[in-house]
Formats: structure tokens, sequence, C-alpha cells
């Protein structure tokens, strides 16, 4: 089984211990196929286990889970149309939230802020180096040995007697 496989087969094994959890009230209002093919989807060597004491939001579930089991929520447990609304809005807000969130993160602006700053930066340490480099070479004193010293006076003697 590939990854995406057996990650959508957990999906449903955690959807199927939910509905569980639940119990039969919420169970026999969904379509019985529905749950018949959710049973025979969910992978068998994954059973996960949650409790009522504690909100689902903290007890690791796979978004897509969370995404499914909202989906049911809004198609066969909403009590009227009034419910169902409050859900819809509530899911168009938070879509509102996300897409405002992704713009933020993917703005063309910030991409090429951040191209900006990251060039500068690397202009600046490129700056850094050659000062670095040209006060290391300032710091470096150049002597001339003893021997190079001794053929340089035996060369000017010779230059001045011509």
């Amino acid at each position: 089984m590939d990854i995406q496989t057996i990650e959508t087969k957990e999906m449903y094994s955690e959807v199927y211990a939910v509905l569980n959890l639940l119990g039969n009230s919420f169970i026999t209002k969904l379509p019985p196929s529905l749950y018949a093919m959710i049973q025979e989807q969910k992978l068998d060597t994954y059973t996960p286990k949650y409790t009522m004491e504690i909100p689902l939001s903290q007890q690791n579930l796979k978004k897509q889970s969370v995404a499914m089991i909202a989906l049911f929520q809004l198609k066969y447990w909403c009590r009227n149309d009034e419910e169902r609304q409050k859900l819809k809005n509530i899911f168009e807000e938070n879509t509102r939230k996300n897409e405002q969130e992704m713009r933020e993160k993917y703005s063309t602006d910030n991409l090429f802020k951040k191209k900006n700053s990251i060039q500068q930066e690397v202009e600046s340490n490129e700056n850094l180096e050659k000062i670095e480099e040209n006060t290391t070479q300032a710091m470096v004193e150049y002597k001339e040995s003893f021997i190079k010293k001794i053929i340089n006076k035996i060369k000017n003697i010779f230059k001045r007697n011509k």
C-alpha cells in the first residue's frame, strides 16, 4: 500500500472510532451505506482510542477526519436549517481566515521583500568580507629579508656608479 492509501484508511479508522464514541443515536442518522463504507475502508491494524472527557481538537485527529466529521454534522446531524446555516457561516469564516493567511504568507510583495532583504544581507556580508580582507592586508606588514636588503644595497651602489 502506498502512503496516501494508508493515510486515507487511517482517516476512516479515526472517523469510525469517533462515530462509535458518539453512539448509535449519531450512527443511525448516517446512511447505512456510508457507515458500511467507513467500516470497510478503515485500517484494521489502526484502532485509535478517544474519550469524551477531552475535546476532539486535543486528541490528535487528522485534519481529514475532522473535516469528514464536520461534514456529517452539516449534512446529517444538524437539527434544523438555522443550526445548519450557523455551521455554514463558521465554515465560511474559517475558509476566509485560511485564505487570508495564505495570501499574506505567499504574497508576491512579501516574496520580493524577502528576496530584497536576502540580497541586501548577502551584499552586506560581501562588503564585510572585503573590509575584513583589506584590514587583514593592511595589518600584514611586508618586511624584506636580510639577504634581499643586501642585494638591493649592492644594486643601488652599481646604479649610482653608472
